[in-house]
């Protein structure tokens, strides 16, 4: 994979796709630009009822809503608390004495990797996956012997962080170039199709020259 994406043959392809992209979207721009300079207001209409706001927050809302699971961990907290301990330690069992490191480097494909740093990349990951399982195992036992103790940690740690008012304001709609296109239709076109020549030109020179 990595003699592939560092081969010559392939970043010409991926030059050649992005030019062609480039060439495209500078089409574009041009019936854009030209539709604004010969027929602005049928151009501004059409661009009107194109023109759709998607509101972010209100689709996350429902995202949002903070969810106690207390009572249903209490009421089955013994089968939890086995299920925990089991798992944990059957996950721990087998990442102490039956886990291959090379044949985890192999199904990982890290053979491109230098030896060593599969080796480190391998045995850190099974190491925290064996201290996740050490705390699986901890939390099990606290929920079955100890669950005043457990819902202590659970008070101390549990913070509620909304993403929707972290990033208030983030989704409203900014519509200052639109106004600008509306008012200085003619304008705005000349601007498009300038900047659309210049990066056909440009991108097309790019094309012929990875021919």
């Amino acid at each position: 994979m990595e003699s592939i994406l560092s081969s010559s043959a392939f970043r010409q392809w991926v030059a050649e796709v992005l030019a062609l992209f480039f060439l495209v979207g500078g089409f574009a721009g041009i019936a854009v630009g030209v539709s604004l300079i010969m027929n602005s207001e049928r151009t501004l209409r059409f661009f009107n009822s194109m023109n759709r706001w998607v509101s972010v927050r209100r689709a996350s809302r429902p995202l949002e809503i903070p969810r106690d699971t207390t009572r249903v961990i209490q009421k089955h907290r013994r089968w939890l608390a086995a299920a925990f301990i089991a798992g944990g330690a059957f996950s721990i069992f087998i990442l102490v004495t039956k886990f291959d490191a090379n044949a985890t480097i192999l199904g990982l494909n890290l053979t491109a990797v230098r030896t060593p740093v599969a080796s480190w990349i391998v045995d850190s990951g099974r190491w925290i996956l064996i201290a996740g399982n050490v705390v699986a195992v901890v939390v099990g036992i606290l929920l079955a012997f100890f669950p005043a103790a457990l819902a202590v940690l659970e008070a101390g740690g549990s913070r509620w962080y909304s993403g929707r008012q972290l990033l208030k304001g983030a989704d409203m709609m900014n519509v200052s170039l639109d106004k600008w296109v509306t008012a200085n239709p003619r304008r705005a076109g000349v601007v498009i199709t300038a900047a659309s020549l210049l990066m056909m030109g440009n991108f097309g020179i790019m094309l012929l020259g990875q021919r």
